[in-house]
């Protein structure tokens, strides 16, 4: 999600090119996470972390389907 850094008391750096998140700037983060992305370093960022989260899904779905060798 894109937001915007509004607490001045806490420096949010861009995870990829290091880069200050300034007061006021929008910047990209997702749910759950500490990581902070600039706007720039999320075209390149974001595929990247949904290909991640796809083979994550998948070796999910494998280990859910059922053992073929268990069945009763």
């Amino acid at each position: 999600m894109i937001i915007k850094n509004t607490d001045p008391y806490k420096l949010k750096k861009c995870i990829s090119c290091k880069k200050d998140i300034q007061l006021q700037e929008k910047y990209f983060t997702y749910p759950l996470s500490l990581q902070n992305i600039c706007l720039e370093c999320s075209l390149k960022e974001i595929p990247k972390i949904i290909e991640a989260l796809e083979t994550d899904l998948e070796k999910t779905r494998e280990l859910l389907k059922p053992d073929k060798n268990n069945a009763e």
